[in-house]
């Protein structure tokens, strides 16, 4: 088993716990949820997500997440607050357009983590957010992290590689709509096949590594977590 801390964002959580992949997910990563951790507000934001999707129903409109499964993961998991992170880490992120408080807690956690030589990974959907990151400049903050980031197509993929396409599948399908590229790669519902789905979720991993330099994990070059 894996050692070190996985940091879940709240986009990573949401996406996760729609698709119900949450599971599936730390057994591709060979990881149980005790080494887990989220931000200190995550359960609160989605309490308020769920107020609005509340709304959305009585008018009729689609629920784009599963905020009770979402809430749920929240309860579980090990909390984070920026009290618990290097202040000066904290502070340099969030001078930063494009990362916001949240995002900076758990970059700067799971920097300083891993400059300590306390192998740890952040989990997240914020692509903007990576972005940002790989240009800040910031060497200390950036260089730590290299390789250990984990993106949303690259959990699909490990976990269509370690289970099955058609468990993937039959989970996506119905909540493609939670995600831009999920519903463009799952969009033909069931008539997605393994092949064309793999080429997609490559090119879009592969698109994100062009902007963000070192910093996302090489999966599926290095299946080595």
């Amino acid at each position: 088993m894996s050692v070190g801390w996985y940091c879940l964002d709240n986009d990573i959580i949401l996406k996760l716990a729609t698709c119900d992949l949450l599971d599936e997910t730390l057994k591709s990563l060979d990881i149980d949820v005790s080494i887990l951790k989220i931000l200190e507000t995550a359960k609160y934001k989605f309490s308020r997500l769920q107020e609005r999707e509340a709304k959305r129903q009585q008018g009729n409109e689609p629920v784009k997440y599963n905020l009770a499964s979402a809430l749920s993961i929240a309860e579980s998991c090990s909390k984070i607050s920026a009290d618990e992170v290097n202040q000066n880490l904290w502070l340099e992120l969030q001078n930063i357009e494009g990362i916001d408080a949240g995002e900076a807690i758990l970059i700067s956690y799971v920097s300083y983590l891993n400059q300590q030589g306390d192998p740890s990974y952040l989990l997240t959907g914020d692509k903007r957010c990576l972005r940002a990151l790989a240009n800040c400049g910031i060497a200390k903050i950036v260089e730590p992290l290299h390789h250990q980031i984990w993106c949303l197509e690259q959990l699909i993929l490990k976990n269509i590689e370690v289970h099955s396409f058609d468990l993937v599948k039959q989970k996506i399908v119905p909540v493609k709509d939670c995600d831009t590229a999920l519903k463009a790669i799952f969009g033909s519902g069931e008539l997605a096949t393994l092949e064309a789905s793999q080429v997609a979720l490559t090119a879009y991993i592969e698109d994100l590594r062009q902007h963000t330099g070192n910093l996302l994990h090489s999966y599926p070059e290095d299946e080595d977590l």
